[in-house]
């Protein structure tokens, strides 16, 4: 493994470890305000300080012309504003393990997308890979109680069309990533994320205000929460899409969306840790079955990428 490889392989363990930590810290935080309205301010703080590093470091600032902007906020929305949204309210109505297991789809959305856009070959590899992954993700629900009466389910369905935004802007995020500087796109994206958002969350941002010191008043849970938020907006934000658009810039998209099939590792220690979430062996069975199914599917033949 060439020295480029071992940075790239070793970066996306690492972006899947501050991931994976963040089901746990975002369940805590979604439990005491508004997903939609804490994925704002989530992108919105990132923003500021990753501005605040960009402008120290002088880096060089892309030209901000209409290709620029037409690139830019449609990703943004994807990766961030619409991705995160929706994963985070999806969090909110189900388990932080269903959660982790659920986005292991992104790989598969991933893979017939770029696939379909001639980015990358479907393989005989790949395509038993797709049927391995595919059964995993039937099965991790109990079919014989299935309903849409489920108190999981409309969660899991919020994680899953978060899932498909988040595949979309791996497959078309990769070359406006590397036509531009890594640290002014990410800078913009928090900030043009943040924007999108805030048009729908403001009667929210002053509600949360007025209700906050109600809601956490506890000195151990307010302590938590703060903990909590201060590594979902350093870790799990500003370093977890730095790193990320850094890998996505030099990497298949197929090879990016791999390397989430460690989270459901991460997340089921710290859900089960901390949370007191069970861990059953269908569980267990089927995120292995998912991960063996990618694992044949994209690593073998992900050669090809554009």
């Amino acid at each position: 493994m060439s020295n480029s490889s071992l940075f790239i392989y070793s970066t996306l363990l690492i972006i899947q470890i501050l991931f994976g930590i963040n089901f746990f810290t975002s369940k805590v935080i979604v439990g005491v305000m508004d997903p939609i309205l804490w994925s704002n301010l989530r992108f919105f703080l990132a923003g500021i300080l990753m501005l605040l590093v960009t402008l120290a470091m002088r880096r060089k600032h892309p030209k901000l012309d209409k290709d620029f902007f037409l690139s830019l906020i449609p990703l943004s929305a994807l990766g961030m504003a619409l991705g995160q949204g929706l994963f985070l309210f999806g969090l909110k109505h189900t388990s932080s393990v269903n959660t982790a297991v659920l986005t292991t789809t992104i790989p598969i959305l991933t893979l017939v997308i770029v696939v379909a856009r001639k980015q990358e070959e479907l393989t005989m590899k790949k395509f038993i890979g797709f049927g391995l992954a595919f059964l995993g993700v039937v099965l991790i629900r109990d079919l014989t109680k299935a309903s849409f009466e489920s108190s999981s389910l409309f969660g899991d369905m919020m994680v899953f069309l978060g899932a498909m935004c988040f595949a979309l802007y791996l497959s078309f995020g990769k070359g406006f990533l590397r036509k531009h500087d890594n640290l002014w796109v990410t800078t913009y994206m928090f900030l043009t994320s943040a924007l999108l958002m805030a048009f729908f969350n403001i009667f929210k941002i002053i509600e949360f205000a007025t209700t906050f010191e109600f809601n956490a008043t506890a000195e151990d849970t307010s302590t938590l929460f703060i903990s909590c938020v201060l590594y979902t907006i350093i870790g799990a934000t500003l370093l977890t899409y730095f790193l990320n658009n850094l890998v996505l810039s030099k990497a298949p998209p197929a090879h990016v969306a791999l390397s989430i099939y460690f989270q459901p590792v991460v997340a089921g220690v710290f859900g089960w840790w901390f949370l007191d979430e069970n861990i059953g062996a269908r569980t267990i069975i089927c995120s292995i079955l998912i991960m063996s199914g990618l694992l044949v599917s994209i690593y073998p033949g992900a050669k090809k990428s554009s």
